[in-house]
């Protein structure tokens, strides 16, 4: 039952990203998932000043939502070959700036699953949880970036993870676009 809820919040969330505009709106404050799925049929109060889903869309999951603007600064080490492994790779960051969502920290640490294969040619069981134009992850790459935390909300398995003992949060790209 866990794993048919954290599918269902990682395509809500997947779906939710591309349907959002590059506004930046206020954080849905989080659920539980007992609270959430017990709210989202009902109407929400007029004094409710939360922000709202698309249509048709339950708002479960939608507060981690967070896009920013960034450029590659660290890939430590080597990307495995995707012939061996699926895998989450963990790359930092430095926030440009914040399309959606809150984040203070310049330094954000981003997981791509199977870097080595560009966005738009994942063909597997993830394509649901990852798209973008980008191409290739190199150092000093510029990209807008769709993110959703924790990672296991949408990965539970191998992760290639160089900053286990740093303070920052982990997020997981569910879409990664070129930005010039």
């Amino acid at each position: 039952m866990y794993a048919i809820c954290v599918m269902a919040c990682g395509t809500f969330l997947f779906s939710a990203a591309f349907a959002q505009s590059d506004s930046v709106s206020p954080p849905v404050p989080k659920k539980s998932a007992a609270t959430s799925e017990k709210t989202t049929a009902k109407a929400k109060p007029a004094s409710d000043k939360t922000a709202t889903a698309p249509a048709g869309k339950s708002a479960k999951g939608s507060g981690d939502t967070l896009v920013v603007i960034a450029r590659i600064t660290e890939i430590p080490g080597k990307f495995a070959s995707n012939d061996l492994y699926n895998y989450v790779y963990i790359m930092k960051y430095r926030v440009l700036s914040v399309v959606k969502g809150a984040y203070k920290p310049q330094e954000i640490l981003v997981g791509q699953y199977n870097p080595l294969i560009p966005r738009a040619q994942i063909k597997d069981a993830m394509k649901k949880n990852v798209a973008g134009t980008v191409e290739k992850f190199e150092v000093g790459g510029k990209q807008k970036l769709w993110l959703v935390t924790p990672i296991e909300k949408v990965w539970k398995d191998a992760v290639d993870d160089e900053y286990s003992d740093s303070d920052l949060g982990k997020y997981y790209a569910v879409r990664a676009d070129v930005v010039q």
